[in-house]
């Protein structure tokens, strides 16, 4: 994803419009309502963290859906929540050599990762990524080689490109039932773009899009409908 960039996943608040994108900074209005209201924080993310920071916002409880839950509401509080020290949060943070995601997608260094007293290593360290290769020169409609990690999560990014003059692509994920269902992707390239299919894609337009794979479970992008050549779908998965 693309690094130095912020969206705000939030609903629309005080001038601070849902899906927004912020491109090397943020304007002094913005960084006054971040001071000042500790929901709106939560909700402007780095672009690289989108898919991620989505998908724990849908489940209950977390800090970024108690966060959109009280903006949509109107239950806030300004002067409360927020801090004064924007920098300090952790979302801000970008990994970097010296700096690794964790199990918990939380950014440490794995210099600090290990405690003498039981010996256990607090962090888990990225590994180099898997080759995925989902469709290859595929000219008919078909399912494709399915993706299906079993020793952890997975980060899936991949591309598609081909000779094809048209194309349909569905984003398909089958739990522990083998039931494929359709998934949201979302697009590498564009913060705000995303879905459960695309046409798009071809060896003079790549397009790129990004999944998270529960391990036990199986992604797939099936092709409905190719004509005038065909489709490849290759891409790297990072657990």
């Amino acid at each position: 994803m693309i690094r130095n960039q912020s969206i705000y996943i939030g609903p629309t608040y005080k001038g601070l419009i849902q899906h927004q994108v912020f491109h090397n900074g943020i304007p002094e209005n913005v960084y006054r309502l971040l001071q000042e209201v500790g929901p709106v924080q939560r909700l402007l993310i780095p672009v690289h963290l989108l898919p991620y920071i989505r998908k724990r916002s849908q489940i209950q409880g977390t800090q970024e859906n108690i966060a959109i839950n009280e903006l949509m509401t109107g239950e806030v509080e300004t002067n409360e929540k927020g801090v004064k020290n924007v920098l300090s949060s952790s979302y801000f943070d970008t990994p970097v050599p010296t700096k690794h995601i964790n199990s918990d997608g939380r950014i440490v260094n794995p210099a600090d990762s290990y405690d003498p007293e039981d010996g256990a290593q607090k962090v888990k360290i990225k590994v180099s990524a898997l080759d995925v290769t989902l469709q290859n020169a595929a000219s008919a409609a078909g399912n494709g080689t399915p993706f299906s990690p079993n020793d952890g999560n997975y980060t899936l990014t991949f591309e598609i490109t081909g000779t094809s003059t048209s194309r349909t692509v569905m984003f398909e994920l089958a739990g522990p039932s083998g039931q494929y269902m359709p998934v949201t992707s979302f697009s590498v390239t564009d913060p705000t773009k995303f879905g459960q299919q695309t046409s798009s894609g071809s060896d003079t337009a790549p397009e790129s899009w990004q999944v998270v794979v529960p391990a036990g479970y199986s992604f797939r992008a099936r092709i409905g409908a190719v004509s005038g050549g065909n489709v490849t779908i290759k891409g790297k998965a990072v657990g």
